[in-house]
């Protein structure tokens, strides 16, 4: 009799992986007090304006929003949805984490999708080999990246496992409570990240694939997914001006094959040839074999419902071609590899048992390979140039790629404890000019004179320019350092903590009155403003 996980199994496993995967990523040098992805200041600070926002007694959000936006220009609630950050929230309003303690946390977090792994193994009789599938999910290159950044795809990963076992127990025991659970946690997929909408096409794909036609014939089906969408649909629908905005394809046939190699290779790229090659062996042999072992089968046509799903999905949706866009999808990939292997092993003697553990080693040379590769994460010493901020309150013009600027806004944001004395200027905003994806790029202040007019229209109290690998970001950085040689200003230069590059902190030698107004009216956020209007 096979034996069935449990709740504690799922949760138990997950929460070792999660402390194991912090492990990985404290023994590759991930951990860094700098945020410099582009997108992980960002999604710090959305998540640090709701803490704000609840310990500042819950005041108009849309007027909290703008203000903040004002102080901390990386707020990007609209362009990506609040699920997580409202997750996170209470942990923010208690302790309020730096970046270093919300990178800590999210390299735990990267760590819990393996639980869905040991999940499916207990389910099938093979928790040996399923151990052994867990710790390789966490040598993945998608996994160990995604764990070494503050970012989303990981937790939509997590939300989509545990809705798709969550459908698994619907279908085998149909009801109102099992199909609401379902519905909750899909709704909640989607409101976690975009892509997590891809989960919404998993019961179909498994209804299709499985001839389970008979559930098509239970109300609390239907009822469930108005529901799901009911919670889902508004918010989408009020934010779709924005997140349209960083759509970088036209959606058609051309975009769909070009995501679909991109992605096939992705998941190629993390696997290798050989668990690609497993991977089918155990879709073919738990089909082969689904009547002696229905339990294998079950789970097998789950793994391919939603590798189905996430690859529809990223072919239809045409965001961005990114790797880790297929995230949702590994944990099933290594399930289906895991269940080859046992299929191989399985068939009695030695020869098969050698096979069986040789390209099980074979599917791990990428993440071998780039293990070995992993440069340590840079880390340009954020926190020591927000106290340097937070020394002198004011305006603030921060220059840099993304990622620099983003590392400086993230912390300074930390630093002010919600009291508001530090305004960020972006450089990119007030010098220059490009939309949300930084498309159509032009530098508005062509001279150091007219760069030097806007830093005293401004009454910019000091300046923090990022310059990564000895280059300056962008032409109007040129302008910004020349500018920054005038008398008026004090400057120092400081080599990153860790990697290649250092940053020019600037600061004016007289007092100066902020003009903040201007920050205000005169470059808010695009998001803010349309969500805003949405919303009125």
């Amino acid at each position: 009799m096979q034996r069935r996980p449990s709740s504690a199994h799922l949760a138990s496993g997950s929460l070792v992986a999660g402390f194991a995967m912090l492990l990985v990523v404290l023994a590759t040098g991930g951990l860094s007090s700098s945020f410099i992805d582009p997108d992980e200041s960002a999604h710090y600070v959305n998540t640090l304006f709701l803490g704000d926002w609840v310990r500042a007694g819950l005041p108009s959000p849309m007027v909290f929003a703008r203000d903040y936006y004002a102080h901390f220009p990386k707020l990007s609630i609209g362009h990506w949805p609040p699920g997580w950050y409202a997750m996170l929230t209470p942990l923010f309003v208690v302790a309020r984490p730096s970046p270093i303690a919300a990178l800590v946390l999210s390299a735990f977090v990267a760590g819990l999708p393996a639980g869905l792994i040991l999940w499916a193994a207990v389910r099938i009789g093979r928790w040996r080999i399923g151990v052994a599938a867990a710790v390789a999910y966490l040598l993945l290159p998608l996994v160990v990246g995604g764990a070494r950044h503050f970012l989303l795809d990981q937790p939509v990963t997590l939300v989509v496992g545990l809705a798709a076992i969550a459908w698994v127990r619907a279908t085998e025991r149909p009801g109102w409570r099992r199909f609401l659970l379902f519905a909750a946690l899909a709704a909640f997929a989607p409101l976690v990240k975009g892509n997590g909408a891809l989960i919404a096409l998993v019961p179909a794909i498994d209804i299709v694939l499985g001839r389970r036609w008979a559930l098509l014939r239970h109300p609390s089906l239907w009822v469930s997914a108005l529901l799901a969408m009911a919670v889902v649909g508004p918010w989408y629908w009020v934010s779709f001006q924005i997140s349209a905005g960083g759509f970088n394809y036209a959606p058609g046939l051309d975009y769909a094959v070009l995501a679909l190699r991109a992605n096939l290779n992705a998941i190629v790229g993390n696997i290798g040839w050989a668990g690609a090659l497993l991977a089918l062996v155990g879709v073919g042999s738990a089909w082969t074999a689904r009547h002696d072992a229905p339990a294998t089968a079950r789970i097998a046509a789950l793994a391919v419902a939603i590798l189905l799903a996430t690859l529809l999905f990223q072919s239809a949706i045409p965001v961005a071609i990114e790797e880790r866009y297929v995230a949702p999808l590994l944990p099933w990939a290594v399930v289906l590899a895991m269940i080859g292997v046992g299929a191989i092993a399985g068939r009695g003697g030695v020869l098969p048992r050698v096979l069986a553990a040789v390209l099980a080693l074979a599917a791990l040379l990428p993440a071998a390979t780039n293990l070995a590769r992993l440069p340590v994460r840079t880390d340009l010493d954020a926190p020591a140039i927000a106290a340097r901020i937070g020394a002198r309150p004011g305006i603030w013009l921060v220059d840099g790629r993304a990622g620099g600027e983003g590392a400086v806004i993230a912390a300074a944001a930390h630093a002010d404890r919600g009291r508001k004395r530090i305004w960020i200027a972006r450089a990119s905003q007030w010098l220059s000019t490009s939309d949300f994806m930084g498309r159509n790029y032009r530098v508005t202040a062509a001279t150091p004179a007219a760069a030097r007019a806007v830093l005293d229209r401004l009454g910019v109290a000091g300046v923090v320019s990022v310059a990564e690998r000895g280059r300056l970001a962008y032409d109007h950085s040129v302008v910004l350092r020349a500018a920054l040689a005038d008398p008026a200003f004090a400057s120092q230069e400081r080599r990153f903590r860790r990697g290649a590059g250092s940053t020019l902190l600037s600061t004016r030698i007289a007092s100066v009155r902020p003009n903040a107004e201007l920050l205000s009216t005169g470059s808010g956020s695009a998001n803010v403003a349309t969500l805003g209007a949405a919303l009125d």
